[in-house]
């Protein structure tokens, strides 16, 4: 049915070091865009239903890609190949590429991580605003130790795994299973996307990219700035916790704004898809000047 109503767009563009970036976008190009990130070893197939939500599709064009390293983009294997500015300069492709003026950058997880790169090395109208959506604000081990929940720690052993194939298999399906709040009840069409998906991140990448150097000097000042921001936390999140964001979100950012679901889990998104996509376009419409 979207098909037959929107456009729908699939390519890659080129970042500055050669690396290919998938993206996709839905809907008219002319309506103000809004771009989404997916999370941790898992790809812009997660976005699926917010990208074809007619009440999103009405006022905004969006858009989706995979992280480098991670679906259907490029793997760089050394850290250099995952600075804080490549990062950044994949944002600035596909931006570039769909031909979209200051979007509104949507993260979700790790995925959230990227509006520092983006704050850091792009000018300031590079985006309009900021979602964190159940996110990682930015990578620092003091973050990352306040953050991360012993959950989702003690699956990284399985994830990196590259000698044991029975325990990174069984590692990913239990990694995708804390994304949900029921996960038997989640359609294995859903659950088997996002657990191949996790199967196209290299193990020996992982510490990469969860430890890559990034400075959040450029989101503060962005925040201090008046950059808005809004947070997504869910109160039954297996893998993140929302509290020290909360923190970092007041501290650093004039305005900045919280929606907390108390029966959240981490794909909220999913799991609370008609609030999430009522709260993400009431905040999308206020930051675009949309009155209707």
């Amino acid at each position: 049915m979207t098909g037959a109503l929107y456009n729908v767009t699939q390519t890659v563009f080129s970042s500055t070091d050669g690396t290919l970036i998938y993206a996709e976008a839905i809907g008219n190009k002319h309506l103000p865009a809004l771009v989404f990130v997916h999370g941790l070893a898992l790809s812009a197939l997660v976005w699926a239903q917010i990208l074809r939500d007619p009440g999103l599709l009405q006022y905004f064009y969006l858009v989706a890609y995979d992280m480098r390293g991670h679906g259907r983009s490029g793997k760089p294997a050394t850290i250099d190949g995952h600075s804080s500015k490549l990062y950044a300069d994949d944002f600035a492709a596909v931006s570039n590429g769909f031909g979209l003026k200051s979007p509104l950058f949507v993260g979700w997880s790790l995925g959230s991580t990227i509006a520092a790169d983006i704050t850091f090395y792009l000018p300031p109208d590079a985006i309009s605003g900021i979602v964190w959506t159940t996110p990682m604000p930015y990578i620092d081990p003091d973050v990352i130790a306040a953050v991360a929940k012993p959950d989702v720690q003690v699956l990284f052993p399985g994830l990196s795994s590259t000698d044991n194939v029975t325990l990174s298999l069984e590692t990913r399906h239990a990694f995708v299973d804390t994304l949900f709040n029921d996960p038997p009840s989640v359609p294995w069409e859903i659950k088997w996307s996002w657990v191949a998906s996790s199967t196209l991140l290299n193990p020996e990448h992982l510490a990469i990219v969860t430890s890559r150097p990034q400075d959040p000097a450029g989101l503060f000042k962005a925040g201090a700035g008046g950059l808005p921001l809004l947070v997504f936390s869910g109160g039954q999140d297996k893998q993140l916790r929302g509290e020290p964001v909360w923190e970092i979100a007041r501290k650093y950012f004039k305005d900045s704004s919280v929606v907390f679901t108390p029966k959240g889990s981490h794909a909220l998104f999913y799991d609370f898809k008609d609030q999430y996509v009522h709260e993400l376009a009431r905040f999308a419409k206020r930051v675009f000047g949309i009155r209707k």
